[in-house]
């Protein structure tokens, strides 16, 4: 069994993410209740785009782990790509209120909240995050694309200035790059419209099933005799991250 479990983390560390799944559910079939397999293989799903899946793994990692902060924030994670917005805030609070002084608590939720439209609670959050760890350089990258976005583009250059500094650091886990992952690293401007993107996808996302609430009602208001048409869950906001840590984000010195 703990071949199975090297195996699937060998998978999922090379990007074979589907051999990675199949391998860490071999393992589940005989120990279902083990949750940090349930969590590898939930980010395996999310590797995949499989997000439904990687949501019910967590949510069952978080049954069995009640008090581990990290699978809340990986649920928030997978909310992010889900384009759930709030639920992901969610997640991401019940992480940092389980970790208080964990600095990359507060660097994950200040990307949700920036996204969520609070952008001063979102640098709250960095700067929090720099108070707990000097060191971060995406902290300071990321506060620093949010002072310029408010227009503060001294205090901006400031941020930037330190995460170049940072990164040029061989000692630092930053040297050379911003993103803790060894991702591609994305330029500041496509990093920014990477957040864009998903923040505009969120918001259609809300928009169509407004607009399919609304069409629905009309039919029942003007065609009776078919019955009265029975609803699912239509969100009254878009849940919300990125987390966040498997968004990419940082940009080239």
């Amino acid at each position: 069994m703990v071949n199975l479990i090297e195996e699937g983390s060998k998978h999922l560390e090379s990007g074979d993410f589907d051999k990675a799944i199949v391998a860490f559910t071999e393992f589940l079939k005989t120990n279902d209740s083990d949750p940090n397999v349930i969590c590898l293989r939930g980010v395996a799903y999310r590797k995949a785009q499989k997000f439904n899946e990687s949501l019910a793994d967590f949510q069952k990692a978080a049954n069995l782990i009640p008090t581990n902060a990290s699978v809340y924030s990986e649920l928030g994670v997978t909310e992010f790509h889900l384009k759930n917005l709030a639920s992901a805030l969610t997640y991401m609070n019940k992480a940092q209120e389980l970790e208080p002084t964990n600095p990359y608590r507060y660097s994950s939720r200040a990307y949700i909240k920036d996204s969520c439209g609070d952008t001063n609670g979102a640098i709250a959050d960095y700067k929090k995050c720099i108070e707990l760890d000097p060191e971060d350089a995406v902290a300071y990258n990321n506060l620093g694309m949010l002072e310029e976005k408010l227009g503060r583009n001294t205090k901006a250059n400031t941020r930037f200035k330190k995460a170049d500094e940072i990164s040029k650091n061989e000692s630092s886990p930053f040297f050379g790059k911003f993103n803790k992952d060894g991702e591609q690293i994305l330029t500041k401007e496509e990093a920014q419209q990477e957040v864009k993107n998903v923040i505009k996808e969120a918001h259609l996302k809300e928009e169509a099933d407004q607009k399919k609430a609304e069409e629905l009602s009309q039919i029942e208001d003007e065609k009776p005799s078919i019955g009265k048409v029975m609803l699912s869950v239509f969100k009254s906001k878009q849940e919300f991250k990125s987390f966040i840590k498997f968004i990419k984000n940082g940009f080239k010195s």
